[in-house]
């Protein structure tokens, strides 16, 4: 299953933000039972965060909704979570080993 996770950053904050994500909440989901791999995305303003996000267990989806709380939005965190959407991969992409 296939995840995107929506951070919304607060810009001048951003490299304490990015700093955190690094140390905790990154290794936090490579913990996860059933992860299988994620992928960071930094918006050019530094206002969000976009994390692409296999895993291969469904059950574990609960367990992130609660610890990030999505579309609840705290002033006083420099960060947080906007939006969790499940998603197909349409499997679209080149795969360097045919490009011509």
């Amino acid at each position: 299953m296939m995840l995107v996770v929506t951070l919304a950053l607060v810009p001048d904050r951003s490299e304490e933000v990015l700093a955190r994500l690094r140390a905790e909440v990154a290794p936090w989901l490579r913990r996860l039972p059933g992860f299988v791999t994620s992928r960071w995305l930094l918006g050019t303003d530094h206002d969000r965060c976009t994390v692409l996000l296999e895993l291969a267990d469904p059950d574990v989806v609960p367990v992130l909704v609660a610890a990030l709380d999505p579309g609840t939005h705290d002033t006083a965190r420099s960060w947080w979570c906007e939006r969790i959407e499940e998603v197909t991969d349409l499997g679209l992409a080149l795969r360097p080993s045919i490009m011509l």
